[in-house]
């Protein structure tokens, strides 16, 4: 019996399943260039909000309790919008996840400017959901077509995802002056480097891969002591 449940717990059970690795990288650069710009996209919605915040405030007649709301949804969003990420990949592929995620992180950017209070803060639920699932779903991509530069290749996405942070919080409020004190587009500006991160990003998007590799479960890492 003891041997039974050794060799039961041995044989890994059939779990749903998602990518595969590339086939091939045949173009290992074009995906590191995405790599970066994708990364480079993950903190500006966050880190350009600060700087103009008493500007909007100001504009829109918010209330301090309705200002740090609008500072904190987008990092909620991060933490409540993860958990869909192995669920859209495991159905759609990361790749056409983060495509597609990056165009809703855009659209974000561009309601959060467009419509008002209103549109500030369900732009603002866009952009950090979009966040948080990219966010999730991206070193995994790096350990899989990068495993033997791992290491290297997350050190690179840690920096571009640092960088766009302080690019982000330092350029905002001086492009914002620069186009007559508009928030509107100084907010809405970082939606440029979205798309164009999605343009580059939509070479992987089309690669069609395999539908068979293994996925670590939220319920399981949480139950491991």
């Amino acid at each position: 019996m003891t041997e039974k449940l050794m060799t039961a717990k041995a044989q890994p059970s059939p779990q749903p399943t998602t990518d595969q690795p590339h086939p091939a990288l045949k173009r290992p650069w074009l995906l590191l260039l995405g790599l970066v710009l994708v990364a480079l996209n993950l903190r500006p919605a966050l880190s350009s909000i600060a700087p103009l915040l008493d500007t909007v405030s100001d504009s829109l007649g918010m209330s301090a309790a309705e200002a740090g709301l609008l500072t904190t949804l987008p990092v909620l969003c991060l933490g409540l919008f993860a958990p869909l990420a192995p669920i859209l990949a495991r159905r759609f592929g990361s790749e056409r996840v983060v495509m597609v995620v990056l165009l809703t992180l855009a659209a974000g950017l561009a309601v959060r400017s467009l419509f008002g209070q209103v549109g500030l803060f369900a732009g603002s639920l866009l952009a950090g959901a979009s966040i948080g699932i990219i966010g999730v779903l991206l070193p995994g991509i790096v350990k899989r077509d990068f495993p033997h530069k791992a290491g290297a290749m997350t050190g690179v996405y840690t920096m571009a995802l640092c960088l766009g942070a302080a690019i982000a919080a330092g350029s905002t409020v001086p492009l914002s002056q620069y186009v007559g004190g508009s928030w509107q587009i100084g907010l809405g500006f970082w939606l440029v480097p979205a798309l164009i991160a999605a343009a580059l990003w939509f070479p992987q998007a089309r690669e069609v891969h395999g539908t068979h590799r293994d996925v670590y479960r939220v319920r399981g890492l949480l139950r491991d002591p």
